[in-house]
C-alpha cells in the first residue's frame, strides 16, 4: 500500500492529466488541494472530539463541548460563524434485559430502542404474543391486553409498530431483526410502552415456541429521557463579489454528534474532514457562497439538518441552495461509497463525484441511502452526494475508536470532496440543471411536522 507521501505525488500526476483532459467541469482542480490537505490536522481534531467513550451524544455536555470546539475553529479560520440552537429530548440508555420464563429459562441480550420509556421498577412480565410485522390488522383477533408483543422488523417504522402494540393493549414490545445481527434503532420520539430489539435468530426461536404453546417473558428497560438542546454550527465562506450577482450557496456538512460510543468514525471522521476542507477553502476565490455545517442531533433522527432546511424553507431561501455534500463515516471500510437519497433527485453533484473519483483512480460504489443528513436536502429537490466508506464492522459499538481509523481513507475522502467542492464552487450550475432542480423541488411538498421518517 502506498504511503500518503507517495500517494500525493501520484495524484498530482493524475491532476495534470485532469487539467488538460476533463470535459466534466468548466473550472480546473486547484492542484494544491492534494499537497496541502493534512490528515495529521484532521487526526489532531479527532483525538479531541473522539478521545473518550459516549463522546458526543445529542443533548449532552459532550455534544455541547464539541460544538464549541468546532465553532471556535471556524472562527479561527475567519469564517462567519452562526449557531442554530434547537430543543431536543436527551436520551440515555442505561440497559435492558429480556428473560424467557416459560416454557424454559433463557436470557437474551437485547438492544434498547432509542427513546423507549423505562419499564416500571422491577420490569414487566407477561405472555408473549406474536404480531407479525405489527400492522394494525396483525393485532386483530388476538388478546394483547397486559401482554408483550413480539414483532418482526420491516415495512414501516419502529415507532408505528410499537404504538400499534400499545393501542392493542400491550405493555411492552420486542422487535426482532429481519437480517442477521442486532438492531440499532430509534423510535424518533417516545412511545407509550417500552421497546427493545433482539436478533433475527432469537426472534425466530421465540416464534417457534409461541407456535407450540404459551410463552412468558420478563422485560426490563431502563432509560433517561429529558429536555435538552442541540445546535448546528454554520461557518460561511463568502463568494467573490463584483459581478452584481447575488451568489447562490453550496452546503457541505457532517454531523458531529455520536451514539454512546467514542464515535471516531461515526461521525468524528466526517466532522474533522469538514474542518480540514474549510481550512483549505478559506483563501480560495469562489463563485458561490459555501456553508460548512456541522449538524447536531443526527443520531436521533436527522434533527439538525431538518431544522436547517425547514428554517431555509420558512424564510423562502431554500431555492438558493444549489448543491449539498454530506460526509458521514469516511474513516473505516474497504469501499468508497457515493450515494444519493432518492432516485428522482437531480444527479448534477453525483456526476461530479463519479467523474472525479474515476480520474483519481478511486474504486467506488454508487447507490441510495436516506439514513444521513443529505436526505433532508433531497426532500426539496437539492442535488446531493453522500460520501462514506463501508462497511464499518465497529458501527455503533464501543470499538468505534481512534485506533480503527484508516488515514488513507481519510485522505481519499477529504481530497475528493475538497476537489469537487472547489470545482463546483468555481463553476456556475448549468441552466438546464437549475430547471431540473426546480421541477424536482415540486415533488417534495414538505411542511413542518409532516415529514415521514423511514425505518
Amino acid at each position: 500500500m502506498l504511503n500518503l507521501r507517495w500517494k500525493k505525488l501520484l495524484i498530482m500526476l493524475m491532476v495534470l492529466v485532469f487539467l488538460t483532459s476533463s470535459a466534466v467541469f468548466a473550472a480546473p482542480v486547484h492542484k494544491n488541494i492534494f499537497t496541502d490537505y493534512s490528515v495529521s490536522n484532521a487526526m489532531e481534531h479527532l483525538e479531541i472530539l473522539a478521545g473518550k467513550d459516549d463522546a458526543r451524544e445529542a443533548g449532552t455536555e459532550g455534544e455541547h463541548e464539541a460544538a464549541d470546539y468546532i465553532a471556535n475553529y471556524f472562527k479561527s479560520l475567519g469564517l462567519e460563524v452562526e449557531r442554530q440552537i434547537f430543543d431536543i429530548l436527551l436520551f440515555k440508555d442505561l440497559g435492558s434485559e429480556i428473560t424467557l420464563i416459560q416454557p424454559e429459562i433463557k436470557v437474551f441480550e437485547p438492544k434498547t430502542f432509542m427513546f423507549s420509556p423505562s419499564t416500571p421498577e422491577g420490569g414487566i412480565q407477561g405472555e408473549l404474543v406474536y404480531a407479525g410485522l405489527g400492522y394494525p390488522e396483525d393485532f386483530e383477533g388476538k388478546d394483547f391486553n397486559g401482554k408483550i408483543a413480539l414483532i418482526k422488523r420491516g415495512a414501516f417504522t419502529f415507532y408505528q409498530k410499537v404504538q400499534n402494540a400499545a393501542n392493542a393493549g400491550a405493555i411492552g414490545a420486542i422487535i426482532f431483526n429481519n437480517v442477521d445481527g442486532i438492531i440499532n434503532g430509534t423510535l424518533i420520539t417516545p412511545t407509550d410502552i417500552p421497546a427493545a430489539a433482539i436478533t433475527k435468530a432469537d426472534g425466530e426461536y421465540l416464534v417457534d415456541l409461541i407456535n407450540n404453546g404459551t410463552v412468558t417473558v420478563k422485560m426490563v428497560v431502563e432509560t433517561v429521557i429529558k429536555e435538552s438542546y442541540s445546535q448546528n454550527i454554520i461557518g460561511t465562506k463568502r463568494a467573490e463579489r463584483g459581478n452584481g450577482r447575488i451568489p447562490e450557496t453550496i452546503v457541505i456538512g457532517a454531523h458531529y454528534d455520536s451514539v454512546d460510543t467514542p464515535g471516531a468514525n461515526d461521525n468524528g471522521s466526517g466532522t474533522v474532514t469538514l474542518m480540514e476542507i474549510a481550512r483549505l477553502m478559506v483563501d480560495k476565490k469562489l463563485a458561490y457562497d459555501v456553508k460548512f455545517v456541522a449538524f447536531g442531533a443526527e443520531e436521533i433522527g436527522l434533527v439538525g439538518s431538518e431544522v436547517y432546511v425547514l428554517d431555509l424553507y420558512e424564510k423562502g431561501e431554500i431555492d438558493n441552495i444549489v448543491a449539498m455534500i454530506n460526509m458521514d463515516m469516511v474513516g473505516v471500510g474497504d469501499t468508497l461509497e457515493l450515494k444519493m437519497a432518492y432516485e428522482d433527485t437531480p444527479t448534477w453533484v453525483q456526476e461530479q463525484f463519479s467523474a472525479s473519483a474515476e480520474i483519481l483512480g478511486l474504486n467506488y460504489n454508487t447507490g441510495f441511502s436516506d439514513r444521513s443528513d443529505h436526505a433532508n436536502f433531497e426532500w426539496f429537490g437539492i442535488p446531493t452526494t453522500f460520501v462514506a466508506y463501508g462497511e464499518d464492522p465497529y458501527y455503533h459499538t464501543d470499538e468505534d475508536s481512534l485506533d480503527k481509523i484508516d488515514e488513507e481513507n481519510m485522505y481519499n475522502a477529504g481530497t475528493l470532496v475538497a476537489s469537487v467542492l472547489y470545482q463546483m464552487a468555481k463553476t456556475p450550475m448549468p441552466a438546464s440543471e437549475k430547471g431540473v432542480k426546480a421541477k424536482a423541488a415540486k415533488l417534495h411538498s414538505i411542511v413542518k411536522g409532516e415529514k415521514v421518517f423511514r425505518e
